[in-house]
């Protein structure tokens, strides 16, 4: 993701004067965090509920080392891979205990909180090795399912051939740990940064992301905060290319003008929407972040069924 600019948005404050906050963190060597993840994802049509289905994951922040500039983080995920694969045969866990937990150690500099993958080779051969393993027990003991794996893994395959994807990927997972670090905040006041960023639809086009971060609150009772983190992505431009790629193709098959002139209508009542929000529970005393409650939200019209759809994911992540 390439930074175009940053830029803070100074909300006007009837109160005159507002104390600044830059949090850094301040952790200790041997911190465990355990991380429990639950993801609520609901499908609508017409307002119609057709969907419902509730995933749970779980992970652990170590400090592996408190050094002069940065810290050493252990982060261990479940493998997505096996947990795919157990769906097809629910002994798998037991028979690959060795690929159950993925390791990623990171640095996290003190002062930025820039965090930088220290062995990101090791992990693409582990998950290499979990792909072979899981695909040669499947082909012996599920052989019907066998096939079908080589497309669940696909995704993962593609995240784990490079460092940068595996950063990327982490950033959506866990990034929220290091979210409040090294920002210049004043309570109502919004941070607004746009970047340029792979779109989520198609990853050979990038679009625009404009990222809006707001201290919401301060409880210096409890020493904790409430921040506020909403991602805009502007799909102008993709849907403008998909509305031409329709009129080219009712064109290329030789469609006379009136079909093409209803194709041309239907294309311009299509809609797409997303809303990407995430709310930030940090305890600015121990500087780790504590829950994270993240709401994705993609609705769209089909105009040639005439069908609006909604799918919503919300996602709770308790750090204890």
């Amino acid at each position: 993701m390439k930074r175009i600019f940053t830029i803070s948005l100074l909300i006007v404050s009837t109160l005159g004067f507002s104390q600044d906050y830059n949090f850094k963190p301040k952790w200790n060597k041997g911190d465990v965090k355990q991380v429990t993840i639950t993801q609520v994802e609901k499908e609508y049509k017409d307002g119609k509920l057709i969907s419902d289905t509730t995933i749970y994951n779980e992970a652990r922040v170590n400090v592996l080392k408190d050094n002069k500039d940065d810290y050493t983080l252990e982060i261990l995920l479940e493998n997505q891979a096996l947990r795919a694969a157990i769906e097809f045969y629910d002994k798998l866990g037991e028979e690959l205990k060795d690929y159950k937990d993925l390791k990623l150690i990171y640095s996290v500099n003190k002062e930025t909180a820039e965090p930088e993958l220290q062995n990101w080779e090791d992990a693409q051969k582990f998950m290499n090795n979990s792909f072979e393993q899981i695909s040669s027990v499947l082909e012996n003991k599920a052989p019907d399912a066998a096939p079908f794996i080589g497309m669940v893994f696909m995704p993962l395959k593609e995240i784990f051939k490079s460092k940068e994807n595996i950063e990327a990927y982490m950033e959506d997972n866990i990034g929220y740990i290091l979210t409040p670090f090294n920002k210049n905040f004043k309570v109502r006041e919004t941070i607004t940064k746009t970047e340029t960023g792979e779109n989520p639809f198609n990853p050979m086009q990038e679009i625009s992301t404009t990222t809006l971060l707001t201290l919401e609150s301060v409880n210096k009772e409890a020493k904790t905060c409430m921040i506020k983190q909403e991602v805009e992505l502007d799909l102008t431009e993709f849907i403008e290319m998909m509305k031409g790629m329709m009129q080219n193709m009712a064109e290329s098959f030789g469609a006379n003008d009136s079909i093409t002139a209803e194709k041309s209508k239907e294309m311009d009542e299509f809609e797409m929407d997303i809303e990407n929000l995430q709310v930030i529970t940090f305890d600015y005393q121990t500087t780790w972040v504590t829950k994270v409650v993240s709401t994705g939200i993609v609705s769209g019209t089909d105009p040639k069924k005439g069908i609006k759809t909604k799918k919503e994911i919300i996602t709770t992540t308790e750090i204890k």
